[in-house]
């Protein structure tokens, strides 16, 4: 009877062992709890994104860093100039209730998220897609994004002149638009009504781009305006500092979204603290060359501050004309 019963142990513990041999080597079934990631064709990229340049290659699994300016905008996504020739369109659901006309926007994405791709907006065309972001939110100013927003250079010379605009900007270039080279942009016709035909064929109005880093802004002196009377102020002190109608309705239109809505705005219009950050030469060199540069800081109070003397320059010959700002955290 314990011979038998000895022998009846040992098939028991044979059967278990084998059994869980079997478990061990059996292929994961639709009752077997696995990892919800897989491994991806490439180790993804997990240091800092590279900022795209002109020569853009991208490798599948690297993240990468573009600022865009937005120029179209729907509830699928948002196009614009930046980083890319010829525009990108970014597949964002929703932007629409997230970015508007004329932000900049900070996009990560991963280079298997790119292609070459027209996309045609009616008024508004691409050649690059982003289809899918890791992160995309306006430009910060505090971590030093861009911040001069919308710097836009128009130039008049008195005949068809064939032009060449580069730029020494303190915290590097950001975006710009028509695309900014390594010689600036080039060898340009410039028409006395303004128009630019740059040497690929393409018509432009004027010149864009944004950069990082205006240090030191200087608000000593200025002025301590009510978001509601923002217009009529920007409408009279815009032709004193030497814009168009044309440049001011330009200037106007940008800037009034973000600033009508606040309880104050303390501006000042920056000379030296811009133009030594931003050092602009155009070849040949032109008769009159007018900067108006806008700093502002929101308020919820009303500050006192200096009046800022304003001196209207004189338009005349060969003129070229730039304006732009930056709001202060």
């Amino acid at each position: 009877m314990k011979r038998i019963t000895t022998v009846i142990l040992l098939l028991l513990v044979t059967a278990l062992m084998v059994s869980c041999m079997n478990r061990s080597n059996a292929p994961a079934n639709a009752n077997t709890q696995t990892s919800d990631t897989t491994e991806p064709a490439e180790t993804e990229d997990t240091s800092e994104p590279e900022q795209i340049g002109r020569d853009f290659k991208p490798v599948a699994g690297k993240k990468y860093v573009a600022f865009i300016y937005v120029e179209y905008v729907s509830k699928k996504g948002f196009a614009g100039s930046g980083n890319f020739d010829d525009g990108v369109y970014v597949s964002y659901s929703g932007a629409n209730n997230v970015f508007e006309i004329f932000d900049t926007v900070k996009v990560v994405f991963y280079g298997a998220d790119y292609k070459v791709e027209d996309s045609d907006f009616g008024d508004y065309e691409t050649k690059q897609t982003i289809t899918k972001v890791v992160s995309a939110g306006r430009s910060d100013y505090e971590a030093g994004e861009p911040v001069y927003d919308k710097p836009i250079i128009y130039l008049y010379p008195e005949k068809d002149t064939v032009c060449t605009v580069k730029l020494e900007i303190s915290g590097g270039m950001t975006c710009s638009y028509p695309q900014y080279t390594e010689n600036g942009w080039a060898n340009f016709t410039a028409k006395p009504d303004g128009t630019l035909i740059f040497p690929d064929g393409g018509e432009y109005y004027a010149l864009y781009w944004e950069g990082k880093g205006m240090t030191g802004p200087d608000m000593s002196k200025g002025f301590c305006v009510k978001g509601t009377d923002t217009a009529a102020f920007l409408s009279d002190i815009l032709p004193r500092l030497g814009l168009s109608a044309k440049e001011a309705n330009e200037f106007i239109i940008y800037w009034l979204p973000r600033m009508q809505n606040n309880a104050y705005n303390l501006i000042s219009f920056q000379t030296t603290a811009y133009t030594d950050n931003a050092k602009l030469t155009v070849i040949p060199e032109p008769d009159t060359v007018i900067r108006v540069f806008m700093a502002y800081k929101p308020m919820q109070n009303p500050v006192e501050i200096r009046p800022q003397a304003i001196e209207t320059p004189q338009r005349f010959g060969f003129t070229v004309v730039e304006w732009g700002g930056a709001e202060l955290g």
